[in-house]
């Protein structure tokens, strides 16, 4: 059997017309006389291949095993010191087998699907020249959004001191809680939203129920999702990312940021190998882009800096999403906090960068699924609710084709 027949076995049960798309086509968006060149089958080929990347069906039975793993930690887990807890991932991590796939920092095998095919697809065209609806609203080439998850009382304690510095440079983060693991001061989250942040549900608590099986996902689920629409919370990260993407798109939320684009040092590890948003069912997926700072600096035991650094250029060079994910229990304060403001300042001095919150990039993706570009006198026209906030921009200069 070949690998797209293997992939339309495992098919999502809803059908496309009811979800928007992960295609190729719907990726970069292109004139849409291409639809006919390229084909129905084409279409539906190409999102099944890269729904083979964004929601990890390549780990396959990998995935079970790892399950198995992941109850046994969280049965165990209370009953060893958290300081024992961190050396034991530390020597695990460090020793572990570097896995070939996905790679890490960085992984292109999705990347390079998309640019072969849309190569494949402006040969097809004949196009003297072509283009796309550019990734990002208006004239922004990239896109950095500041995520963080609150771990614990202190960390929530800290949140001012991240946010001051955060301000400082020209940004507003949100901030992922788990809403049931501690007392929240809700006045104090409502301060910070006056400021500009915004905050999300982080699962109920870090005990690894939510995912542990279907019916623990039926039974919790509408838990997290009550708690979080009674303080507005309309984001989601799953406690440690553990994450089942078919369960996942059930969830009552508007984005879900539980996938990394590679992360081989989580308890689940993986990664959706994409570096822009996607679509789970009715969620747009938020990947994280960059190294948590808990495993470089607690696991690892290495410089974030130079690790960040190289991935943003990476993701820059690329016009992707820089989407970081960092903790106030570890970063706001001594080490991890100085780490932080040299993130923040080298992301400050990015050209073109949209600073954006979550809730943004999630409706700017929903925007952009909707609008249509169309070709009149050779010159491309965007139509479509929103038309006004996008551009249309030359394929020949996109970025995503100029790398091997």
């Amino acid at each position: 059997m070949n690998l797209v027949a293997t992939l339309a076995q495992d098919a999502p049960p809803c059908r496309r017309d009811l979800r928007p798309a992960n295609d190729a086509f719907s990726f970069w968006k292109p004139p849409e006389d291409w639809r006919a060149i390229v084909g129905p089958t084409d279409l539906v080929c190409s999102e099944l291949i890269s729904d083979w990347y964004l929601l990890e069906r390549y780990r396959g039975a990998k995935a079970e095993a790892q399950r198995l793993k992941i109850n046994l930690y969280y049965a165990v887990k209370d009953f060893i010191p958290a300081g024992v807890r961190c050396l034991i991932r530390s020597l695990a991590v460090r020793l572990q087998r570097r896995r070939a796939f996905p790679n890490w920092p960085s992984e292109d095998a999705l990347l390079l699907f998309q640019r072969d095919w849309i190569l494949r697809a402006m040969e097809l065209s004949a196009a003297r020249q072509a283009w796309h609806i550019g990734f990002w609203p208006r004239d922004y080439s990239c896109c950095v959004v500041l995520t963080h998850d609150v771990e614990s009382p202190a960390g929530f304690e800290r949140m001012e001191v991240m946010a001051e510095l955060e301000e400082r440079f020209g940004f507003r983060s949100a901030w992922n809680l788990p809403l049931d693991q501690y007392p929240i001061d809700w006045r104090r989250v409502q301060r910070l939203r006056r400021r500009g942040f915004e905050f999300g549900a982080h699962g109920l608590r870090h005990d690894g129920m939510l995912f542990r099986s279907r019916l623990h996902f039926l039974d919790l689920a509408p838990r997290v999702q009550a708690l979080a629409f009674e303080h507005g919370l309309r984001g989601f990260r799953s406690p440690s990312t553990l994450r089942n993407a078919r369960w996942l798109g059930e969830m009552d939320f508007d984005h879900d940021s539980s996938f990394a684009d590679t992360d081989p040092f989580e308890p689940q590890p993986g990664g959706s190998c994409s570096i822009f948003p996607y679509f789970i069912g009715g969620l747009v997926e938020l990947p994280y882009t960059l190294a948590q700072d808990h495993t470089l600096i607690n696991l690892l035991r290495r410089d974030p800096v130079p690790i960040w650094m190289d991935k943003v250029n990476w993701l820059a060079a690329r016009g992707a999403m820089i989407l970081a994910l960092t903790h106030p229990d570890y970063s706001a304060a001594g080490r991890g906090l100085y780490a932080y403001s040299e993130l923040l300042r080298r992301l400050a001095d990015l050209p073109a960068a949209w600073r954006a919150l979550p809730s943004e990039v999630s409706a700017w993706w929903r925007q952009r699924a909707g609008l249509r570009l169309e070709t009149s006198g050779g010159r491309p026209q965007i139509a479509g609710p929103y038309a006004h906030r996008a551009a249309a921009r030359p394929l020949c200069t996109q970025p995503l084709l100029a790398w091997s």
